[in-house]
């Protein structure tokens, strides 16, 4: 996956004009990057505040900083792995930390990505159908809208314990050692207890909501801001509107980060308003730098002070 992501990266950026890109870039005043970490502090600490909400809502004790420490540590391993499937280590290192199981500290990453996806899928089927009507017809609309759907179905399908059990039922039985099953059957109750505890009062799901408004609007300020300094011209209501399309095609585990599939999307999208495909490829570039590999770059040298403990986890 990795390779095939950067060889469709590598083939856009060579059609595309390495120079041209490079031209692009070049327009970047270095007093204008100096909002860039304080957007990205902004996002790692709401994020990390929203997680931090969902452990408090299960009566777990653990610090609001420990939390954003170990948000931007999974955040890391995510930006590494498909469709983001590392975040889940943050699962370790709050059962490390506070001798809780596993399956109730990975519920609180899985609440945490959900309202994500959620809000993603909600945005991005929107976004897909108002472009349509506005600009010209978007082919895949009615792909995205069915997409939309069939992840819906499966993250309610998630919610529901005894639905779930039937169906891994077989594949446990199959691919588990027997002397595991007693820690998995314990771990898949304690995982659905705390999702009960957690849905228990209803307001939970209106604070949640707020934050993960409040961030999505700063993840898309942090996208108009890369189109401002590269003096791109494209309206910023226009980056707002294809945003969640372009988030949704990152989703796809094909790549990772999104590499390849996130330069196709916006080559596509600014070639609607007139923008060109290195003004595009810049665009891209910039954004997953600082989006992604600057908040990275800060959860691997967390990481590396807060290395995970394996041997703890296996105990």
């Amino acid at each position: 996956m990795p390779l095939a992501g950067l060889s469709v990266f590598a083939f856009i950026l060579y059609r595309t004009g390495p120079g041209r890109v490079m031209a692009t870039l070049s327009v970047i005043a270095w007093r204008d990057l100096v909002w860039a970490p304080l957007l990205v502090a902004a996002i790692m600490l709401v994020r990390g505040a929203r997680w931090h909400y969902v452990i408090k809502s299960l009566g777990i004790e653990y610090g609001l900083a420990r939390s954003a420490t170990v948000w931007a540590i999974g955040f890391f391993a995510s930006s590494v792995t498909p469709a983001k499937a590392g975040d889940v280590v943050r699962a370790v290192y709050l059962r490390n930390d506070t001798g809780r199981p596993l399956g109730e500290t990975f519920l609180t990453v899985f609440v945490d990505r959900l309202w994500d996806l959620g809000f993603v899928l909600a945005a991005g089927t929107v976004s897909a159908f108002v472009f349509s009507a506005r600009y010209i017809r978007l082919p895949s609309a009615p792909l995205i809208a069915g997409g939309v759907v069939v992840l819906g179905v499966c993250a309610i399908i998630a919610t529901r314990r005894s639905v779930v059990r039937a169906l891994l039922k077989p594949a446990v039985s199959i691919m588990v050692p027997l002397r595991f099953r007693d820690g998995l059957s314990s771990n898949f109750h304690t995982f659905y207890d705390a999702m009960r505890a957690h849905g228990s009062r209803p307001t939970r799901s209106l604070v949640m909501a707020g934050y993960t408004l409040l961030c999505w609007a700063l993840i898309f300020t942090l996208a108009v801001y890369v189109a401002r300094i590269l003096s791109l011209p494209v309206r910023a209501s226009y980056i707002v509107l294809i945003m969640p399309v372009v988030t949704l095609v990152e989703l796809i585990p094909f790549s990772i980060s999104g590499l390849g599939t996130r330069e196709a999307t916006v080559i596509y999208f600014f070639s609607v308003v007139g923008a060109g495909a290195a003004e595009a490829v810049g665009f891209s570039i910039v954004y997953v730098l600082i989006g992604t590999y600057l908040t990275a770059l800060v959860g691997f040298l967390l990481w590396l002070k807060h290395p995970i403990r394996w041997r703890a986890l296996g105990a």
